[in-house]
């Protein structure tokens, strides 16, 4: 089995300018989504995509073993979605279609490396097409349907009243399921709950708080 962990980081970002560059611990913040790929032993490709010359920089003195997807004017757009950039690099790499897909985002720097090993494992274990991470709500919109609650034991219906949301941390999903529905959710999701003090994500000024961070200046 093939898997591919993709890292979406856009140079633009209309809440926090350069966010993806925002000095979080001393270091940038895609920095610590592109040590961790590293880390994860079971993926075999990893692909930067990115508008950003300094984060290409980062990734150059990272790894070599980065795959950097330099993105288009055209795929750098706010409102550019994550499924149109997918599509782009399936067909521009010649992605597998029987591979599977991992997301890591790099505004979810608290992230554990055993959060990401047992979403592969749980979605190998269950055959299952996506495989999302989430948590209890908090800020997010919640998912507002009955979800697959997954764990180590057993697959469980949850209640919808848990108030459950994605915390945008981990997106694991079947590229072949992402091809014919073109879509990265499942009618009632799979849902994986990662702690509350793992699923940080950085959308605004206010998320930062209580973390040690200093704005970025290009």
């Amino acid at each position: 089995m093939k898997i591919i962990c993709i890292i979406l980081a856009r140079k633009g970002s209309l809440r926090i300018p350069n966010k993806n560059l925002l000095s979080f611990k001393n270091y940038p913040l895609v920095h610590w989504t592109l040590k961790q790929s590293l880390r994860i032993r079971c993926i075999t490709k990893i692909i930067l995509s990115t508008d950003c010359p300094s984060i290409i920089k980062i990734s150059k003195s990272i790894s070599n073993n980065i795959i950097i997807n330099k993105r288009t004017k055209k795929l750098s757009g706010s409102r550019t979605k994550s499924e149109t950039v997918i599509k782009h690099l399936k067909k521009k790499y010649n992605l597998d279609e029987s591979s599977r897909i991992l997301i890591l985002q790099p505004t979810s720097p608290l992230r554990t490396d055993k959060d990401i090993n047992k979403i592969i494992t749980l979605a190998n274990k269950y055959n299952l097409e996506t495989l999302h991470s989430g948590n209890i709500y908090k800020k997010k919109i919640k998912i507002n349907k009955k979800i697959n609650l997954i764990n180590n034991k057993k697959k469980m219906i949850s209640d919808i009243s848990k108030k459950y949301s994605y915390n945008g941390a981990i997106y694991f999903f079947n590229l072949k399921y992402f091809i014919d529905t073109k879509s990265i959710y499942e009618k009632n999701p799979n849902l994986y709950k990662m702690k509350n003090k793992n699923s940080l994500d950085i959308d605004t000024y206010f998320d930062l708080k209580g973390y040690k961070y200093k704005v970025y200046k290009n």
